[in-house]
């Protein structure tokens, strides 16, 4: 009778163990260099800032007062008012991200230009309206 509770207990043990195996071998399988990443998953260890940097023009990326650390990212709903620099029309009612970048441009207020990224794949989607 005493064998029965204490073969459960171990078969418990013995499970919790496989399993607690088994997900420290995913993690490191992820961490891996050689394992070959989707767009997006790549992109959810990045910063977004930093992605769409690299996807500005040169143009752009002179005008814009510091570097890719200093933009501001917030997440808005694009409207038709807003997408008169968005060639990509299927945005629209579409929540992405709004990075906000101060330019070099102190003679005009305001001075900062705002870009539009996809949520889920960091693609740059074109330049914001500002006020």
């Amino acid at each position: 009778m005493k064998k029965i509770p204490f073969l459960a207990f171990s078969a418990f043990l013995l499970l919790g163990l496989f399993a607690c195996s088994n997900q420290n071998g995913q993690e490191s399988n992820n961490a891996d260099p050689n394992t070959d990443y989707t767009q997006e998953q790549s992109n959810t260890k990045k910063d977004v800032r930093e992605v769409v940097w690299g996807q500005l023009s040169e143009p752009q990326k002179e005008r814009i007062n510091g570097t890719w650390e200093d933009g501001k990212v917030s997440t808005v709903t694009l409207r038709k008012n807003m997408m008169n620099l968005v060639k990509d029309k299927a945005y629209e009612g579409k929540e992405v991200y709004a990075i906000d970048f101060p330019t070099n441009d102190k003679s005009r207020s305001p001075n900062n230009m705002i870009v539009y990224a996809d949520k889920d794949t960091f693609k740059y989607i074109g330049e914001g309206l500002v006020d």
